[in-house]
């Protein structure tokens, strides 16, 4: 009876192992940067997503990021951070971008690292540019053309 459950543990795990393994085949781009991605760049699986995955926030991911070493972009935390804030708050910042005034605004803006003394001039660009920024569906699409209408302001 032992022997039989066994058996069947073992043919459980290994059919859920291959199957998260064909579904997995993408898994560079959802472990992000760093030194884990660097050392099992050529693999394939979540065994090795996990790997990867482990490797970067053990190591120094963070340094990484803002200093752009590691096979990170620089900047990525920053760009990072302007992602999850464009996502979280999309509907409220195309209101406010209309409006061209409110909290998130603001916010969005100073994440930017736009001059205070500027901020008036990029409101009123975000503002004039609202149509272009917000006809795009996805957050990274209109984080990019937030980027090219923030261009000249960030310092």
């Amino acid at each position: 009876m032992k022997k039989t459950l066994s058996k069947i543990a073992f043919a459980l795990s290994l059919t859920v192992m291959i199957s998260t393994n064909a579904q997995a085949s993408a898994t560079q781009e959802s472990v992000g940067c760093g030194l884990g991605t660097m050392i099992f760049q050529n693999t394939n699986g979540l065994l090795w997503s996990l790997f990867a995955l482990t490797t970067n926030t053990t190591t120094f991911q963070t340094v990484s990021m803002t200093f752009g070493l590691l096979n990170c972009p620089a900047g990525a935390s920053v760009r990072g951070r302007i992602a999850s804030f464009i996502e979280f708050n999309k509907p409220e910042l195309a209101i406010e971008i209309a409006q061209g005034k409110g909290e998130r605004l603001l916010a969005l803006v100073e994440m930017y690292g736009v001059k205070e003394s500027d901020r008036a001039a990029a409101i009123s660009a975000l503002k004039s540019n609202q149509v272009a920024i917000f006809i795009h569906k996805s957050s990274d699409d209109i984080q990019d053309e937030m980027d090219k209408t923030l261009q000249p302001f960030v310092s």
